[in-house]
């Protein structure tokens, strides 16, 4: 009988960017230097429990995962790059994880190895990492796969992966492998097949107490696990990789029995990674599923953040704000026996813009909008994060509708409860539409820049470092709180 392939699943450390140069009185706060971007290590890896379970029920795989970012995320931060950018600043690249040859011993009793690059900015580690497993060990195949696969698979192929998926893992391709690189799919594993994770892979399933968003409100309990009930976006935003992507969802019953699954082995908090789950709520039918849903998810003891954002559009049905559906997504409870927060505590909300809404079918009026943040914020959540996203061809007046706009909606929330909020704003990463924009920094050379925290492009009013700094002075006079917070890498609700 034919032995069952080994298989390793890693997920990979990640990068972290601390910039220095802060040389201006008007920055003296950041002399010393700010992080950009939550950087957490113990997040559970998003997609490989999933891609476990199928490769041990399609293939009969003997799979193992090994999470190199949690297991040593509080004491190795290692320097592996200093690129100076815009001739003014140092930016220090740190890597956030075990290193490298903490793997050494699975390679070399694996078959193959897989990993998953969701995140352009990641890419240069899982390059360097794929390299090292080649070194150490040339027969072992190494397959990938994530939405950034998905948009550059021939670069995945010369890092020297093997298998690029550009679409789900399809088992078949690793099944039946027999020689050079190849790209698979695109490939859509049947959805309901999806709804059994093999978490008993993870062996340290407690240490999962990060966030994306950063350390959750007290009272919510870890581990903190991903989950999603829909995939795809129909929608057009030329920012966004799942831009005008088919759409489709579980059914109320496979939603259900997946959430048992989650509750079986422990994980009470859920993180959504869905595209638009809101699209359910289109039809009328949906909208009650949803509903009944939530209802069932706060029976279940869950509690829940929307860390993708929500398309606030969908909450207006028939010109008013849909209270009931809001109420059941956002409304939350502390069980009185065991302390936990149950419901909702967190959710990022993408505004997008101030000033070219038409350019974005899915955004409502702006007396809509405001409807539905007033609501948001008397309902209770404990934290809101909003979104904007400066497009390259930002002008002064961009910059001024958008601290006009933000100042509205720190008045509503401040008016309308005790919600803590956040208000950010991001450089646009050259993904979707914008993946073939000239750059002044290659993705190949720095992709850790390409985040959504400053810009690897002049923009056409203003060069690179401008525009870095026009967000840095709007985000001092909107948000305070999380501009000082730069300085730590852990940003604040205020």
């Amino acid at each position: 009988m034919r032995k069952p392939l080994k298989v390793l699943l890693i997920h990979h450390p990640t990068p972290s960017l601390h910039v220095r140069g802060f040389i201006d009185e008007e920055f003296s706060e950041l002399r010393g230097g700010v992080y950009l971007g939550n950087t957490y290590g113990r997040i559970m890896p998003p997609s490989l429990p999933r891609v476990a379970s199928v490769l041990i029920r399609s293939i009969g795989a003997d799979v193992a995962i090994l999470d190199m970012r949690s297991s040593a995320a509080d004491h190795h931060r290692h320097i592996y790059k200093s690129v100076t950018w815009e001739q003014k600043y140092t930016i220090d690249v740190e890597r956030v994880g075990t290193p490298f040859s903490a793997s050494d011993a699975y390679v070399e009793a694996s078959d193959w190895v897989g990993i998953s690059s969701h995140f352009t900015f990641e890419s240069g580690i899982i390059r360097d990492l794929i390299r090292h497993i080649k070194r150490l060990k040339p027969t072992v195949k190494v397959m990938v796969g994530g939405a950034d696969v998905k948009a550059r698979p021939h670069d995945y192929l010369a890092f020297g992966a093997d298998l690029a998926f550009v679409g789900d893992c399809n088992p078949a391709a690793i099944r039946d492998y027999t020689d050079g690189q190849r790209i698979v799919g695109p490939y859509s594993h049947p959805f309901n097949e999806l709804t059994s994770l093999a978490f008993d892979k993870l062996p340290n399933l407690s240490d999962y107490v990060d966030s994306h968003d950063g350390p959750v409100p007290h009272g919510v309990s870890c581990p903190i696990g991903f989950v999603y009930f829909t995939r795809g976006c129909p929608r057009e935003c030329d920012f966004c990789e799942s831009r005008r992507s088919s759409f489709e969802r579980l059914s109320l019953d496979d939603s259900l029995t997946m959430l048992e699954r989650y509750r079986q082995a422990g994980i009470h908090t859920l993180n959504f990674s869905d595209d638009n789950l809101l699209i359910i709520a289109a039809k009328d039918q949906g909208r009650r599923e949803l509903i009944s849903l939530f209802e069932r998810m706060r029976h279940m003891g869950f509690a829940w953040e929307f860390p993708n954002g929500l398309e606030l559009g969908r909450f207006i049905r028939n010109g008013v704000v849909d209270t009931e559906l809001m109420d059941a997504m956002f409304s939350h409870s502390i069980d009185s026996s065991s302390g936990r927060l149950i419901g909702a505590y967190r959710v990022y909300v993408p505004l997008e813009t101030f000033e070219r809404r038409s350019e974005y079918k899915k955004l409502r009026q702006i007396d809509e909008q405001n409807s539905v943040i007033e609501k948001l914020a008397g309902i209770g959540l404990p934290e809101l994060d909003f979104g904007v996203v400066l497009p390259p061809s930002a002008t002064g007046e961009t910059f001024a509708a958008t601290r006009d706009g933000y100042m509205t909606v720190r008045h509503i929330v401040g008016t309308n409860g005790n919600t803590k909020a956040r208000y950010a704003v991001f450089h646009l990463i050259p993904i979707a539409t914008y993946r073939s924009m000239k750059t002044k920094y290659s993705v190949h050379e720095f992709p850790e820049g390409w985040n959504f925290h400053f810009p690897v492009y002049d923009g056409e009013h203003f060069n690179a470092r401008e525009l870095f700094e026009q967000r840095l002075r709007l985000i001092k006079d909107v948000d305070p709180v999380n501009y000082q917070s730069m300085r730590f890498g852990r940003y604040s609700y205020g």
